[in-house]
């Protein structure tokens, strides 16, 4: 038995929608992927999320955000970074660290 570990980009805006995998064979290379993927999504060039204000602690100053996240980068459990705009249930992007068991 071995271990693989998945990113995924679930991501919707009120024109489109998709996920993203990518699958990687060691945690440090998948944890990369999803912190970038994180900085791609609060650059206001590549995604809505880049124009939502968040305090110093790195959550949304405005609650009409919901947002969650996990990052504990101990290189064995799942972490993840989740947003959605409240007043557009449709429109989110949720980020996830998946750890899974193949045989």
């Amino acid at each position: 038995m071995g271990t693989v570990y998945i990113v995924q980009f679930d991501w919707a805006t009120p024109d489109a929608s998709g996920i993203d995998l990518y699958v990687f064979g060691d945690y440090g290379r998948a944890y990369d992927k999803f912190k970038e993927l994180i900085c791609n999504e609060r650059n206001p060039e590549m995604s809505w999320v880049g124009d939502i204000e968040f305090d110093d602690d790195g959550y949304p100053v405005d609650e009409r955000y919901e947002f969650s996240f996990e990052d504990n980068n101990s290189g064995e459990s799942e972490v993840w970074w989740h947003i959605r705009d409240n007043s557009d249930w449709f429109m989110h992007s949720y980020i996830d660290l998946l750890v899974m068991e193949v045989m």
